[in-house]
């Protein structure tokens, strides 16, 4: 039989997480612990299945786990955690700690409900205990065994909390500047850009209700320029604003009422749906400038030398976008775009020239998508374009044309001086995982790929 503490024991209180971890740790037995280690050891693979199937039966859970890369590398990596924290390594602690951390940050980066991680180590607590208890010789030996088990689960949700909360915070505030820097845009160009594209809709419209009497073949005002804008960034720009529910609610009457009335098989365009369609373009109009003219003209935020979105506002974009691809079933890509190389322009023509090849790739790749997609400063000599509501295989065209674009293209570097740059381009399509960062890295690894294989060429994300 194992030998046994007189007490069982307590948290200890110390202010460092290693030195706690430490301490909880000494606070029992050797024997204690290697037995909670191998009651972990040995059933860690069917306490992982426990967690999968308790987490999947809850409606919210479902998301974040359904996806097949979650779901292949969930029982293994729980598995590992499980082992990790249980196991009997009191050298390990710093590592341990931090990896506590890290966990809470990706679980802070995806928008993981902290109930939905509460609710799973309950799940993992109780399951252990169970286990402990059918291991255990003596109802003595259990309580030990099951009160220190239940104290190193508590030890590691209390860092992850710490660091969930701190990075929930830190990704709150970078939304709220997100939100600030959109309004301080030209709010009067972007109003009579969003009338222009609104004005070519409509024009594009007539145009076919002239030309088709093919139904359904009317332009959807959803998928328009306008549409891709409003969807994708109106709504951080005015955000609680009532005016963006009206125009919400517009939108869906001519593209789900009018506009198949207008494009069906017996459809004559009648006056009184022209009238109707007028009508609520007029509402519309009347919506948009109400919305522009109550926002403040404020301008930070953007990269000083491209004036393209800073990255510090990347991660609240792409939280929004795999939030909507979800609700929608939509899908979107990342464009990772390098320079090739950058570091010889600025060895051999200077670094100004090199900030001026720098601004005329970010102008090149601005004018080359669309109003609703988004162009970031990435670092250095890489730009990130997202490209919102794509197919892969458009979004790899897109990336095709701006690498055939760069190659053709003569920068001025000063001086009547002109000089050639291609780029790299990394395709990654969004597949469903809820950590923007994993679609990131996708990206990365594609240009990389790209860069091996001779440079000023496309690779997309297998």
């Amino acid at each position: 039989m194992l030998s046994l503490s007189s007490t069982p024991p307590s948290p200890p209180d110390h202010h460092a997480p290693e030195e706690e971890w430490q301490a909880l740790v000494h606070s029992v037995t050797p024997a204690c612990r290697q037995l909670v280690a191998a009651v972990a050891d040995r059933h860690a693979e069917a306490l992982a299945d426990r967690f999968y199937e308790v987490m999947m039966a809850h409606p919210r859970a479902g998301a974040f786990l359904a996806h097949d890369v979650v779901h292949e590398r969930l029982r293994a990596s729980m598995a590992r955690w499980i082992r990790e924290v249980y196991g009997d390594r009191p050298n390990e602690v710093a590592t341990l700690v931090a990896h506590q951390r890290h966990v809470g940050e990706v679980h802070a980066r995806i928008q993981l409900p902290i109930n939905l991680v509460t609710r799973g180590a309950r799940t993992l607590k109780r399951a252990m205990a169970e286990r402990l208890v059918a291991a255990c010789a003596s109802a003595a030996e259990a309580q030990e065994a099951e009160r220190y088990a239940g104290h190193l689960m508590d030890l590691a949700q209390e860092l992850m909390s710490e660091a969930y909360l701190r990075n929930t915070q830190r990704g709150a505030r970078t939304d709220e500047a997100y939100r600030l820097f959109s309004l301080g845009q030209n709010m009067s160009v972007e109003r009579e850009r969003q009338r222009s594209v609104l004005l070519e809709w409509g024009q594009e419209l007539l145009f076919a209700l002239h030309r088709s009497s093919v139904p359904g073949a009317l332009p959807r005002l959803a998928h328009s320029e306008f549409g891709l804008w409003f969807n994708h960034k109106a709504a951080a720009m005015f955000e609680g604003a009532p005016e963006l529910e009206q125009i919400t609610e517009i939108m869906e009457r001519i593209d789900d009422t009018l506009l198949p009335q207008l494009g069906g098989p017996e459809a004559t365009a009648p006056q009184p749906l022209i009238m109707s369609l007028q009508t609520e373009l007029d509402n519309l109009k009347f919506q948009l400038n109400t919305l522009f003219e109550r926002q403040l003209e404020v301008e930070n935020g953007r990269d000083t030398l491209t004036r393209l979105l800073n990255r510090r506002f990347l991660p609240s974009v792409m939280s929004r976008e795999i939030k909507l691809a979800n609700e929608r079933h939509t899908q979107f890509a990342l464009l990772l775009i390098d320079v090739d190389h950058f570091k010889r322009i600025n060895d051999e023509e200077g670094h100004d020239a090199g900030d001026m090849v720098l601004q005329q790739a970010a102008m090149l790749v601005l004018n080359s998508v669309r109003n609703g997609d988004f162009v970031f400063r990435y670092g250095g000599e890489e730009l990130l374009v997202m490209l919102v509501e794509v197919t892969p295989p458009v979004a790899q065209r897109i990336a095709q044309e701006l690498c055939e674009r760069f190659a053709a293209a003569d920068f001025l570097v000063g001086q009547g001086r002109k000089l050639h740059a291609t780029v790299s381009v990394g395709v990654a399509v969004y597949d469903g995982h809820p950590d923007f960062q994993h679609l990131i890295n996708r990206a990365d690894q594609a240009m990389y790929e790209a860069k091996q294989g001779g440079r000023n060429q496309v690779r997309v994300a297998g």
